[in-house]
């Protein structure tokens, strides 16, 4: 009886130590697998956007600026830039040839970084989207207008290609946009961290011609 004993409690640990690693195992997995989902959700938000990505010319316009903040290990780069998105891009053949229907391309000046403030009502990675276009000098951030894009992400860093990579850009100096914008999300779940990162082409920029300064 005693080495019955023995050997079944030696067997049910066993067991429960392989229960508990494949526990522990698909946790990970799982967890993983909702970082991997956040990281997509994040660039796709921002590559959105910068497909848009426009120089608008106006004086509400303060260019495609790129910002470079942080440390290499928690990266708050900051960008701004103005964006077209349109509302008609999804209707039908016979509702674009109706005459009656009202299409039009939506302006907003875009801009995007990390909230470390956890108290705010928008935390992590942010996105403000103005649609009314305000002079610079009379603009003020208001909270409504900034929105999570994921409270997961704490780091952004970014580059931007024009034959080579840069880790900051200004418009008002080059005078142009980049062809092609490198965005690195950091996300974070409990104690773990992963890094993601993906290439996005800006068409409209990259056909635009270097203007020439006044």
């Amino acid at each position: 009886m005693i080495v019955a004993a023995a050997i079944f409690t030696a067997v049910v640990a066993g067991a429960y130590a392989l229960f508990d690693g494949s526990r522990r195992l698909s946790a990970r997995a799982e967890a993983r697998a909702e970082m991997l989902q956040t990281a997509r959700a994040a660039l796709r938000a921002i590559e959105a956007d910068l497909r848009g990505a426009v120089m608008s010319g106006t004086a509400y316009d303060t260019g495609f600026i790129g910002v470079d903040g942080g440390s290499e290990n928690e990266p708050l780069d900051v960008l701004e830039f103005v964006s077209v998105t349109s509302p008609s891009a999804e209707v039908s053949m016979d509702g674009f040839k109706d005459a009656t229907k009202t299409r039009r391309s939506d302006l907003s000046k875009v801009a995007y970084w990390i909230e470390k403030d956890e108290l705010k009502p928008a935390h992590g990675l942010v996105r403000e989207r103005l649609g009314t276009m305000l002079p610079p000098e009379s603009r003020t951030r208001r909270e409504e207008d900034v929105e999570a894009v994921s409270t997961d992400v704490v780091g952004l860093n970014l580059r931007y290609y024009d034959g080579q990579w840069r880790d900051a850009w200004n418009s008002q100096q080059t005078r142009k946009m980049p062809r092609a914008v490198e965005v690195t999300v950091r996300v974070r779940r409990a104690e773990e961290i992963e890094v993601h990162t993906a290439r996005f082409y800006l068409p409209v920029a990259a056909e635009t011609p270097e203007a020439t300064p006044p």
